[in-house]
């Protein structure tokens, strides 16, 4: 590695998804023609936008990742042609960190289409991946419309989180947040974990598998106005439905459930931090489930609401991921097996030519088959609500009809589906 080609070393933050080889994707499906040069002539003018993304990761001899700028050019778009539809399109495509840390996936299947952007999850969470895709759809459509985009002004290399709160004289504190659910730990006999099966190529990047379901857009619309009524975000009702729904799974009823869930700080940072200024800029929520047969959803909900409120205005979510060490384990050692969701909120619209039409939303993520990686995604795209659950835990199908069954059952209507 030479010390000129050195873009910046990863921070503390960062390193994490080095170690693990984590890249995050998010796909948007469409109906429609696709053109394929103006979509690769668009990426390309990604890349010059953001030239950090051509660059690659590699390791110095103490293990530490740096970002290093790539001599030659970028590979280029990847197309698969008949499955846009299929998963397995992903798992042919190689991502590789020493060699990219941003690919983009195309996927044709008559007049639908699937565009896939693979970001390394050091370089950006979802929201600033969504940044991204949007700024592709962008110069797509000025490309397909008038056949030009204009001027390109390259941008730095984003900031970290450490120095996003260092500039906002952000420092750690006393508590992390974890506080709450110290008094768990060893305190229960806990039955056995279902672990995944073991990988047959344990050292390349696999994508998690994920199980998902979209609520129609009247059920939307019926727990929105349920929310309403309540006084309630849709995020924590269907948070509090995640954990109700664990908690009948489990069949541990005596036994809390710790909560866990990422929150963007970029709107809660004075001043805020643009989409893509930041790396991954999340701090870390915790909650304590202590569910019993009585428990209402309503009430817990209300409860993650209060207690995420008291966490902000001490200043503990903002500087809790200064507090984690390099570890990606999953549940502590006796702890209950945590539950963590990351919501993305309301889906905007991307630009796209009057010619296509954007019909579904969906995450992915890719690491190292060792990482323990368990989590729920949600969100609404198109108004309608989707969940995700991504494990490679055997169980996936099943906590998410429960979820399901459970928010179609809140607002008290009958005859609904989902697909």
């Amino acid at each position: 590695m030479f010390p000129t080609s050195v873009i910046r070393k990863l921070a503390h933050s960062e390193e994490v998804f080095a170690k693990n080889e984590t890249f995050f994707g998010l796909t948007v499906h469409t109906r429609g023609p696709v053109d394929v040069e103006c979509m690769s002539a668009a990426f390309d003018t990604l890349l010059e936008a953001h030239p950090v993304l051509t660059g690659h990761l590699e390791r110095d001899s103490e293990g530490w990742h740096h970002i290093v700028a790539e001599d030659l050019l970028h590979p280029g778009i990847w197309l698969v042609s008949g499955d846009s539809g299929s998963p397995q399109a992903a798992t042919r495509m190689k991502l590789d960190q020493g060699v990219s840390l941003v690919n983009l996936l195309l996927r044709l299947d008559e007049d639908r289409a699937a565009v896939t952007l693979y970001v390394h999850h050091s370089l950006a969470d979802g929201h600033h991946v969504f940044g991204l895709l949007d700024e592709l759809f962008g110069w797509y459509t000025e490309l397909v419309t008038v056949g030009s985009v204009g001027p390109v002004t390259p941008q730095p290399a984003p900031e970290s989180l450490e120095a996003v709160l260092e500039q906002r004289a952000i420092a750690k504190q006393q508590r992390s947040g974890l506080e709450r659910l110290i008094r768990v730990i060893f305190a229960y006999e806990l039955p056995p974990r279902a672990t995944a099966p073991l990988s047959a190529d344990p050292v390349s990047t696999v994508m998690v598998p994920v199980a998902r379901r979209r609520l129609t857009e009247q059920q939307t619309a019926d727990l929105d106005a349920y929310c309403r009524t309540n006084g309630l975000s849709l995020n924590t009702v269907v948070a509090a439905a995640i954990l109700l729904s664990e908690w009948r799974l489990r069949g541990t009823p005596h036994i809390p459930i710790p909560y866990l869930y990422p929150v963007d700080l970029r709107h809660f940072l004075t001043p805020p931090v643009d989409a893509t200024a930041c790396t991954n800029p999340v701090g870390v929520a915790t909650y304590l489930a202590e569910i019993g047969p009585a428990t209402e959803i309503a009430d817990l909900a209300r409860d993650i609401t209060e207690t995420f409120r008291a966490d902000l205005s001490d200043g503990v979510i903002q500087q809790s991921t200064l507090h984690f060490t390099l570890q990606y384990e999953g549940s502590p050692p006796g702890l209950p097996p945590m539950v963590l969701c990351t919501d993305v909120g309301p889906v905007p619209v991307l630009p796209t030519p009057d010619n296509l039409e954007l019909t579904d939303f969906q995450s992915e993520l890719l690491c190292l088959p060792r990482a323990p990686v368990d989590f729920y995604g949600c969100g609404t795209f198109a108004d309608r609500l989707f969940i995700e659950h991504h494990s490679h835990a055997p169980g996936r199908e099943d906590s998410l009809e429960e979820i399901v069954s459970l928010l179609c059952s809140v607002p008290a209507e009958d005859g609904w589906d989902t697909e």
